[in-house]
């Protein structure tokens, strides 16, 4: 299931992951950033991976299309996960894509993810 993260700032999409991500709900994700890009130049993501269960099929290729058409549409990325492989996910991504910033964090360290990525 994935749900929406309301941020003050309007250059800043937040999600909450908590399973498996279906292609309806990546559909959403899509509309909302391509919202973002009409009013923004660079957008910034944050996400909270509470318990990633993967992605249906469509919605993967979605995203990887989607990621690799707009990638430098985006500025930064905070990652917010007690798992270690999806930290490790994260600071290996950071080097490939010079043009986005990707940060991991653990959710102790929530509340500094959130300023980070409205900084």
């Amino acid at each position: 299931m994935l749900t929406f993260i309301d941020f003050e700032e309007s250059n800043v999409v937040g999600i909450r992951i908590n399973g498996k991500i279906t292609d309806e709900e990546f559909d959403r994700v899509i509309e909302r950033f391509e919202e973002k890009f009409d009013q923004h130049e660079k957008v910034r993501l944050y996400a909270e991976m509470e318990n990633f269960g993967g992605m249906e099929v469509k919605a993967f290729f979605k995203d990887l299309k989607f990621g690799l058409t707009n990638f430098s549409k985006f500025e930064r990325e905070a990652v917010v996960t007690d798992k270690k492989w999806a930290q490790q996910f994260a600071t290996i991504s950071d080097p490939l894509v010079p043009t986005v910033d990707v940060k991991a964090f653990s959710y102790a360290d929530r509340e500094e993810a959130k300023a980070w990525i409205t900084e």
